[in-house]
């Protein structure tokens, strides 16, 4: 009578787990011994209870194409491994620069910060659980191993998941924003490529690290709305953006000046 209600349990556990409402739990007769474990022997285990969420690793920015494997997020250990992955330090070990920094400067990362030790970690990624979203929380929501916040995902994707915290008129009215900044961000690039072409030959590779800085200005844009950070969409996105047209115009007069000169026949 004990195996069948334990063997009914594990049916109904793994039929959830297939609908993608619960994550796969191990019973009392399937514990996991603590580790530590290669990435391979995660890989095998999980392929066979749960081949959905190794199928979005495979295909997702995390395969073992990017040297990122079950390991450098859930470290080598089954004991609290989700947990481990969940908090925000475990993306910015690898995700350094504009991006973690974005994160971590904006009103979600401070209240994630403030709140890291009260935070009960083992809760899954889904809405009502966390006072403010983690990395994990947007990017890998309610357990996906791709990428719920990539572009090809869709807007309703994260729309959806904004939702789960905030009103439907405020996600509406934020992503509005979003677009309409990224459109004036696009305008000032294209400005400034525009104005670069312009000038022709660029011996001294000055023009092509402007050019850098105002792709880089640009992405900080798009990190700027995408983490709600102010900085980087005012101080580190538009501003400079402005600051970068300024000083392309200049070295283009100045490379056109430098043509003309040279250009001149002599008397």
């Amino acid at each position: 009578m004990q195996m069948t209600r334990c063997y009914r349990m594990n049916a109904l556990v793994r039929l959830l787990g297939v609908l993608g409402l619960v994550v796969h739990s191990v019973s009392a007769e399937e514990r996991v011994a603590p580790g530590p474990f290669t990435d391979n022997e995660c890989i095998a285990c999980h392929a066979e209870r749960d081949p959905r969420l190794v199928r979005q690793w495979r295909e997702g920015p995390h395969a073992a194409a990017s040297e990122v494997g079950c390991g450098s997020c859930h470290g080598d250990r089954h004991e609290d491994s989700s947990a481990k992955a969940r908090k925000a330090q475990s993306c910015i070990g690898c995700h350094e620069g504009a991006a973690s920094h974005s994160y971590t400067t904006s009103k979600h990362g401070v209240i994630n910060t403030l709140g890291e030790d009260k935070q009960d970690w083992r809760q899954s990624l889904q809405p009502g659980r966390y006072r403010a979203p983690s990395c994990s929380y947007c990017h890998l929501h309610n357990g996906d191993h791709g990428n719920t916040m990539a572009p090809d995902r869709g807007p309703e994707v994260r729309q959806w998941i904004c939702s789960g915290c905030h009103s439907p008129r405020y996600v509406r009215e934020q992503f509005a924003n979003a677009k309409r900044q990224l459109e004036i961000a696009d305008l000032k690039l294209l400005e400034g490529e525009t104005l670069i072409a312009s000038a022709g030959e660029d011996r001294h590779g000055t023009l092509a690290k402007l050019r850098q800085n105002l792709i880089r200005h640009r992405k900080n844009v798009l990190y700027g709305v995408g983490h709600q950070s102010p900085d980087y969409q005012w101080w580190h996105g538009q501003p400079a953006l402005d600051g970068d047209l300024i000083r392309i115009r200049d070295s283009v007069l100045q490379v056109l000046r430098r043509k003309l000169v040279s250009d001149k026949p002599e008397e």
